[in-house]
């Protein structure tokens, strides 16, 4: 069973960013978890069992993740996600030497306040180095270094009384991320107890702040589409001049978290409706009606009833993309080499943020270009 705790790991960039957002979000009711949210926990159970009972991710195929009233089933389609992330868990592992290895430990740094369960916990066979390991399975890129949910799972390690004596004798912490969707191999960042007391210090005050402070970190917030700083901070005057490269740029910063915070209001908009709250001017309805057979079979044997149409008629044959065909081929366990019947081909071009791994290209028909992806 999960155990919430008021300060957590997955919300400690945002308590030490926004110590505000804790009271702000007290008395809002749950949120159910996204398709995405629950298949990166089933991920996660995946990699606990393999560790947990040294097996293997094929080993755990049909395994069952449940939560509320969801299920989500390890099928085939997950092997290849999986096996990155357990081979790139084993390898640090080799070469870290670890020897004692605790998985899902839940570590509290204030009792029923503060901590959470880390995925793995290991002590390399010299007492000197202390692994911190937590999985990613989104496509959203997560940095390691100074990372505040590593920080604040390795400051509960230290203090509770169950994983205590495992740094007796450390002189290297170990944060490590494996997110399988962007590398083979796990994120490193190497640090200190030093690191560790800061950390203590900024946390511990942060849990004692009360201030709003909106920024990036606001993304997925209870209380985003609440906030008052929030609101204030997307509707700012000073941000709308586009006739000043200074104010255009700032605008331009804010391009992302401003559509963040709107996808949020329209989330929890539909989510309260649906349970009844009336909001003026909004309502919600079925979506656009699209007809469709209701039986393909019977439709099938009346459209050719009579030999006035054939099966050619109404049927439509389209080959598999690339993909497909790639995940067939290694399926069925074939040799059958593609690149000579395929191309890459951009359709077009569209904004992203400087840090994208994609290279910037010179756009010449600017016009063309904006009409595009503006349609």
């Amino acid at each position: 069973m999960t155990i919430h705790l008021k300060y957590g790991g997955s919300t400690a960039t945002r308590t030490l960013a926004c110590p505000g957002w804790v009271e702000k979000s007290a008395h809002l009711p749950p949120r159910p978890a996204g398709q995405a949210a629950i298949d990166g926990s089933m991920h996660h159970m995946v990699q606990e069992l393999c560790q947990r009972e040294g097996t293997t991710p094929a080993d755990n195929l049909g395994a069952v993740y449940t939560e509320d009233t969801t299920a989500r089933v390890f099928g085939d389609d997950d092997l290849d996600l999986s096996w990155i992330a357990y081979n790139a868990t084993n390898k640090l592992l080799d070469e870290l030497d670890i020897d004692e290895l605790m998985v899902e430990p839940f570590v509290q740094l204030i009792p029923d306040v503060a901590g959470g369960s880390i995925d793995l916990l290991g002590l390399s066979r010299d007492r000197s180095t202390i692994l911190v390991l937590d999985y990613k399975f989104g496509r959203g890129a997560v940095k390691v270094e100074n990372n505040a949910q590593h920080s604040l799972y390795t400051l509960s390690a230290m203090w509770d009384k169950s994983t205590a004596d495992m740094f007796y004798n450390t002189t290297r912490i170990v944060f490590a991320i494996v997110q399988p969707q962007l590398s083979r191999d796990a994120q490193l960042w190497k640090t200190n107890r030093d690191t560790m007391e800061d950390f203590d210090h900024n946390f511990r005050a942060a849990m004692k702040a009360t201030h709003l402070n909106p920024g990036d970190h606001c993304r997925y917030c209870p209380a985003e589409a609440y906030c008052e700083a929030k609101r204030t901070r997307v509707l700012a005057s000073n941000l709308l001049g586009k006739d000043d490269l200074q104010n255009l740029q700032a605008a331009a910063n804010m391009v992302d978290e401003v559509s963040a915070w709107i996808a949020a209001v329209r989330e929890e908009m539909y989510l309260q409706m649906s349970r009844g709250v009336a909001l003026e001017g909004w309502k919600v309805v079925d979506k656009v009606a699209r007809r469709t057979w209701i039986n393909e079979s019977d439709a099938i044997k009346g459209l050719m009833k009579g030999r006035k149409l054939t099966k050619a008629d109404i049927h439509e044959t389209k080959l598999m993309s690339p993909a497909q065909i790639e995940k067939l081929v290694k399926k069925v366990k074939l040799d059958i080499e593609l690149t000579h019947y395929v191309e890459t081909v951009s359709s077009g071009t569209t904004m992203a943020p400087a840090t994208d791994r994609r290279e910037a290209v010179v756009v010449l028909d600017v016009q063309g270009h904006l009409a595009e992806m503006m349609e």
